[in-house]
């Protein structure tokens, strides 16, 4: 186990920003258990992507409705959250990542995420998908 405040950067994935939002989701505790963990570090920065964010309000607007998906996006925007938006070459090495990988169960977005982490130098992220794993990836559950 690491001591939290040795982390200073955390990625933060789709299915975090669902069981916040989620109360019936089976994550939702654990989600704001360590979110408040996390919160504690006053070093800690949150950063996550456009293609999350977008994931996101597709799911919260099928499992919540649109409303609840309007008011994420608004909660959103007022935080000190760091959101990386894709270029091209972000694209492509996204591209190459998913073709390269065999698995059924990493998805496109997944891919963008590693590569945006690798990009930007970090190695933990925020998410209940042990998927990440596979490509190299620590979960915030295995470091604190």
């Amino acid at each position: 186990m690491t001591n939290t405040h040795m982390i200073t950067k955390v990625f933060v994935d789709t299915n975090v920003f669902v069981a916040l939002e989620d109360q019936n989701d089976s994550t939702h505790k654990k989600a704001v258990e360590l979110s408040s963990l996390l919160n504690q570090n006053k070093k800690m920065k949150f950063y996550t992507s456009s293609e999350v964010i977008g994931e996101t309000l597709t799911v919260i607007s099928h499992k919540l409705g649109k409303e609840i998906a309007r008011l994420f996006i608004k909660r959103y925007k007022n935080n000190k959250m760091i959101e990386f938006f894709f270029d091209e070459s972000m694209y492509k090495d996204t591209k190459d990542l998913f073709l390269r990988n065999k698995s059924k169960n990493i998805s496109f977005v997944d891919c963008s995420s590693v590569i945006t982490m690798r990009r930007a130098k970090i190695n933990v992220i925020f998410s209940f998908d042990d998927d990440f794993k596979k490509l190299g990836i620590k979960l915030l559950e295995e470091v604190v």
